[in-house]
């Protein structure tokens, strides 16, 4: 059974540097840059190479651990050409390199892609194990097996307990090549993925257990839940329209769940249907208080012109924890 690759993508902070060409000062009031200004640009520099050198290192790292997991081709290919190229780059100018090295994050991150799609295709090709009758245990080595497979299971919740999402992903993906169908799991990668910013590997998994609805007994989720989920990847991809039908159908399954409410109220906004979204954010804080739903209601009651109700909400939004809730008091509340 071949393995799913996942990767923690990694971030990056870009700092430019920019100097006006067409100075108006005259030399009568010229001022003599000091030593620690003449040193700022190359001391700059210095901690950018410094910086980049310590990217271009992890991304070779990362490339050689992909190369003991996937010998398929092209993939492998690809790799060795990403490796290729990182190799070529350590004598360049690493102080000017962000935007090469960036391009090569993104390439290597398009082949784990493409190599988990196509690892999957392989692994829904798995037929079915048979389970033997009760009175029949399994050889030893079958059970020492299925402790293994419990044992990654174990270790994809440990992993996500301590939001090492990209861990529990590869936890939760050994221990469904043996158990493709348990829904449960599938569920908890969605959520990993989600998590890390895969919307498009989410949303994946999401259909997987959308596709065996009536077919399976979830334990640990709601298919409500699973709807919403998806729709909510499809918000922060921008797709509100498709997203749309996928959260009514939540609402179909289940009325009591805030974040339900939440999420239409969230795409009701983006789609400027603004009375329906302050009556689903107005449901969801009668359900259970929360920053998020405040946020969308003052959003959208700005839009309206209705600025005092607007702003009150986004103040209540960032007493409840809301992140974003004081940036967006300073853009929408403190102007004339």
């Amino acid at each position: 059974m071949k393995k799913i690759i996942t990767l923690l993508l990694l971030i990056s902070v870009i700092s430019t540097y920019a100097q006006n060409r067409y100075s108006t000062i005259s030399t009568s009031t010229y001022t003599p840059m000091t030593r620690s200004e003449i040193m700022s640009v190359p001391m700059a520099l210095q901690a950018k190479y410094n910086e980049n050198q310590k990217y271009l290192y992890h991304l070779k790292k990362l490339v050689l651990e992909l190369k003991t997991s996937i010998k398929e081709e092209p993939f492998l290919g690809r790799l060795n050409e990403e490796y290729g190229f990182l190799t070529f780059m350590e004598d360049k100018d690493l102080a000017r390199a962000t935007k090469s090295l960036n391009q090569s994050e993104i390439d290597i991150n398009e082949i784990i892609t493409e190599y988990n799609l196509f690892v999957s295709e392989q692994n829904s090709k798995k037929p079915a194990t048979q389970n033997l009758p009760e009175n029949q245990n399994p050889p030893e080595s079958q059970q020492s097996q299925t402790n293994e497979v419990e044992d990654f299971l174990n270790e994809g919740n440990e992993y996500y307990e301590n939001e090492d999402y990209s861990k529990a992903i590869f936890s939760y993906s050994k221990y469904l090549e043996n158990e493709p169908n348990d829904t449960d799991v599938i569920f908890m990668r969605a959520l990993a993925k989600s998590n890390i910013d895969d919307k498009y590997g989410a949303i994946s998994d999401y259909d997987k257990i959308l596709s065996m609805e009536g077919k399976v007994t979830p334990q640990n989720y709601k298919f409500s839940t699973v709807y919403n989920n998806k729709a909510y990847c499809l918000v922060e991809l921008g797709s509100y329209k498709a997203a749309l039908p996928l959260v009514e159908k939540a609402l179909q399954l289940d009325k009591t769940e805030w974040f339900i409410w939440d999420t239409r109220a969230e795409i009701l906004l983006n789609l400027g249907q603004l009375d329906k979204c302050i009556s689903d954010c107005t449901k969801a804080i009668n359900i259970e208080p929360n920053g998020n739903s405040y946020l969308v209601r003052g959003l959208a009651r700005i839009k309206k012109g209705e600025k005092t109700k607007g702003c009150q909400d986004l103040s209540k939004a960032g007493e409840l924890g809301e992140p974003t809730a004081y940036q967006k008091i300073k853009e929408n509340c403190n102007k004339k």
